[in-house]
């Protein structure tokens, strides 16, 4: 496999992910991000303000995913950071991030090198990646009938929100050389943290993990006690086996 698409939301470390992998594998990264950024700058505006201002306009999409398909047909070996690269580059290993809006809150607002996304409080920032992220999932609804939040669009989903840098970075590339190698692997991973259990029912005999994902929450279907079980152990990640949008 020579491409490997990275997507997931603001704050949920691809530029990390992304670099321990090509540290690992002889890998270049292509940031779809970086190319929007500057599309931004040249019009003097932030990434949000460019978002809602090209919501009805798909010129600018489409001079990022032209450029991410065309290198998605050649035999090089490169990681595109981009939300849209999955879909642009289907022969390839489809990565995405998730983390809770508070976690990429506090991550954003502390990492001054973000020189082109910092605010003034935490308050603004939440506010902004909120509204940035509903721009983003009407855009691509809009333009390319896709729902980002489809985890099946993906070959492998990991929750960033608890676990540390160095589990996120070996769940990943182990993930990675499974999938090159052809062998089983767990393709949805999240926090036990992130996960709602409604109720005190018990589902003992159940041996799947199913999660309802609806308004931006994951809330337990089946096997309830799995979560308590992996929260009780202080499990960062815990396997689950279908997520439904």
């Amino acid at each position: 496999m020579n491409h490997i698409t990275l997507s997931g939301e603001l704050g949920s470390g691809k530029s990390t992910v992304a670099s321990y992998l090509i540290s690992k594998m002889p890998f270049k990264i292509v940031s779809a991000g970086l190319l929007f950024r500057q599309l931004a700058a040249k019009h003097g505006m932030s990434a949000k303000e460019f978002n809602e201002f090209i919501e009805n306009d798909p010129k600018y999409d489409h001079y990022v995913d032209d450029t991410m398909a065309e290198l998605g047909k050649t035999d090089e070996k490169i990681i595109f950071d981009s939300r849209m690269a999955w879909h642009f580059v289907p022969s390839s290993f489809k990565i995405y991030l998730y983390v809770d809006v508070d976690t990429a809150t506090e991550r954003i607002f502390n990492d001054k090198g973000r020189v082109s996304e910092s605010y003034s409080d935490k308050e603004t920032a939440r506010r902004e990646i909120i509204d940035r992220r509903k721009s983003e999932l009407l855009r691509y609804q809009n333009f390319y009938h896709c729902n980002l939040d489809d985890y099946s669009n993906y070959d492998l989903v990991v929750d960033t929100s608890h676990a540390t840098r160095e589990e996120v970075n070996e769940l990943v590339y182990n993930s990675f050389k499974a999938f090159d190698e052809g062998k089983e692997y767990t393709k949805i991973w999240l926090s036990p943290k992130s996960l709602i259990i409604k109720g005190d029912e018990s589902d003992a005999d159940s041996e799947k993990l199913i999660i309802n994902k609806k308004d931006g929450q994951f809330v337990v279907e089946k096997g309830a006690n799995r979560v308590r079980k992996a929260l009780e152990n202080r499990q960062t990640l815990v396997a689950v086996d279908v997520v439904k949008c």
